[in-house]
C-alpha cells in the first residue's frame, strides 16, 4: 500500500504544480480570457474522448498500471512546450497532449485501488485524501516558487511529477487485486459482454449494458462539474483581476485542496452511514452556494476562506460518485467506469465550463461564470439524487446482477 499511497500523492502534486496554474500561465503568454477558454476547452475535449479509450486499454489490454505509465510519457514531453516560446497554436497543441496523457492518471489509479479495498467506503477516502495533501503542498509550494521564477517553471516541475507517477505505478504491489486476477475478471465479466453485446463499443458498451442508469448519472456528474470546473479555471483569473499574484493563487488552490482532507474523511463516513444520494445533494448545494458567493466577494481573503469550504463540498460530491461507480460495476470494468466518470467530471464538464465560461467571464464578469455554474451544480445534484441507486448504509457492494456468459473464443 505504500506505493499506492505515493501514487495518489503524485496525482495531487500534478494538480498543484501545473493544472491550477494553467489559466495564468496562458495569460502570461498573452492569451485573453476567451482564448484561454477555447484552449482549455479543446484540452478538455481531447481528454473526454481519450479517457474511455484509456479505460478500455486498462480493462481489456494492458491493465491499468501499464496504461497509466504509457499515458504519462507524452504528457511529460509536451508539457515542456507550455513553457517554451512557441506560437499560440503550438501551445494549444501541447496543452491538448498534456490533457490526453496526464488526465487519465487519477481514474486509472482509482481503478487499481478500488477492487483491492476490503471496505471502499472507508478506505478510499483515506487514500484519496493523499491527492488533496499533494495538491495543497504543490499549490502553496509552487505558488511561492513561481512568484520568484515565473510561471514558465511549472512545466519543468510537472515533468518531475510525471516521472514520480510512473515510478510509483511500477512498484504498486499486486495485493488482493493482482494483474492476473484483473485480467481473469475482465475476461469473465467484461470481454464476454463486449463480444456478445457491444462489440463495436468495447468495454464502454458493456458498462452501459450492465448499468443503463449510468447515462443519467453521467448527466448529473457533468452538470455538477460544470460549476466545479468553472471555479477551477476562473478562480485564478478572478484573483488575478483583483490584484492577487502567484502566492495568492497558489494559496487559494492549496487551501481548497487542503479542505478535501477532512472533507474526504467526512464524506466516506457519511456515505457509509446514510448512503451516497443525500451526501451528493447536500454537497452539490453547498458548492453552489460557494460559487455564488464569488460573484460579489471582491477581496482575496474571503474568497480563499470560501475556497476552503468549497473543498469540503467537492469531496462529498466526488466520493459519492466514485463509490457509486465502484459498487455498480464489476472489477473487470472498473477502469472503464472510473474513466467514464472522470471524462464527465473533468472532460465534458470542463468543456462546457471553459468554453462558455470564457465568453461569460469576458462579457458578464464573475456573475456570469460563477452564477451560471451555481445553477448547473444545483440541477446536477437534483438529477443525481434521482439517478443514483440506493445501496443502503452498508459498506459492502451488492452483487452485480449479470448472468454468467461464456467467454467467446477468437474462433467464435
Amino acid at each position: 500500500m505504500r506505493w499506492l499511497r505515493a501514487l495518489y500523492l503524485s496525482n495531487g502534486l500534478a494538480v498543484g504544480a501545473l493544472y491550477g496554474f494553467v489559466p495564468v500561465l496562458l495569460q502570461a503568454k498573452g492569451f485573453d480570457p476567451a482564448l484561454i477558454g477555447i484552449a482549455t476547452s479543446l484540452a478538455s475535449l481531447a481528454y473526454t474522448l481519450a479517457l474511455p479509450v484509456w479505460g478500455h486499454l486498462g480493462d481489456m489490454v494492458s491493465g491499468p498500471r501499464r496504461t497509466l505509465q504509457v499515458a504519462c510519457l507524452p504528457a511529460a514531453v509536451f508539457a515542456l512546450g507550455l513553457g517554451a516560446p512557441l506560437p499560440v497554436l503550438a501551445v494549444i497543441v501541447c496543452l491538448v497532449v498534456v490533457s490526453l496523457g496526464g488526465g487519465p492518471a487519477p481514474a486509472l489509479t482509482d481503478a487499481m485501488a478500488m477492487p483491492a479495498l476490503a471496505n471502499a467506503s472507508k478506505e478510499y477516502s483515506r487514500l484519496r485524501l493523499l491527492s488533496s495533501i499533494g495538491a495543497f503542498g504543490g499549490g502553496v509550494g509552487c505558488g511561492i516558487l513561481y512568484s520568484r521564477v515565473g510561471y514558465m517553471a511549472a512545466p519543468v516541475v510537472y515533468v518531475g511529477v510525471m516521472a514520480l507517477t510512473m515510478v510509483c505505478a511500477q512498484f504498486v504491489p499486486y495485493g488482493r487485486d493482482s494483474e492476473r486476477r484483473r485480467r481473469t475478471s475482465a475476461s469473465r465479466e467484461g470481454r464476454a459482454h463486449v463480444a456478445t453485446n457491444h462489440g463495436r463499443f468495447g468495454s464502454v458498451g458493456a458498462a452501459f449494458k450492465i448499468r443503463p442508469r449510468l447515462v443519467a448519472i453521467l448527466i448529473s456528474v457533468t452538470l455538477v462539474f460544470v460549476g466545479i470546473m468553472a471555479s477551477g479555471t476562473y478562480m485564478s483569473l478572478r484573483i488575478s483581476d483583483l490584484g492577487g499574484g502567484a502566492v495568492e493563487i497558489g494559496m487559494a488552490n492549496g487551501i481548497g485542496s487542503s479542505a478535501e482532507v477532512p472533507g474526504l474523511l467526512l464524506a466516506g463516513f457519511l456515505v457509509a452511514r446514510v448512503g451516497a444520494r443525500p451526501v451528493l445533494v447536500l454537497s452539490s448545494l453547498g458548492f453552489a452556494a460557494c460559487l455564488f458567493s464569488w460573484t460579489f466577494l471582491e477581496d482575496a481573503g474571503p474568497i480563499i476562506f470560501t475556497r476552503f469550504v468549497s473543498g469540503i463540498f467537492f469531496s462529498g460530491v466526488f466520493v459519492s460518485y466514485v463509490l457509486t461507480i465502484s459498487r455498480m460495476l464489476p472489477a473487470g470494468l472498473q477502469s472503464t467506469g472510473q474513466t467514464l466518470l472522470q471524462a464527465a467530471c473533468f472532460g465534458v464538464g470542463a468543456i462546457l465550463a471553459n468554453l462558455l465560461g470564457g465568453i461569460l467571464y469576458q462579457n458578464a464578469g464573475a456573475l456570469g461564470v460563477f452564477g451560471g455554474g451555481a445553477l448547473c451544480a444545483v440541477a446536477g445534484g437534483i438529477i443525481g439524487f434521482v439517478a443514483l441507486p440506493s445501496f443502503g448504509k452498508t459498506a459492502s457492494a451488492p452483487a452485480v446482477d449479470v448472468p454468467p456468459v461464456p467467454v467467446v473464443s477468437p474462433a467464435g
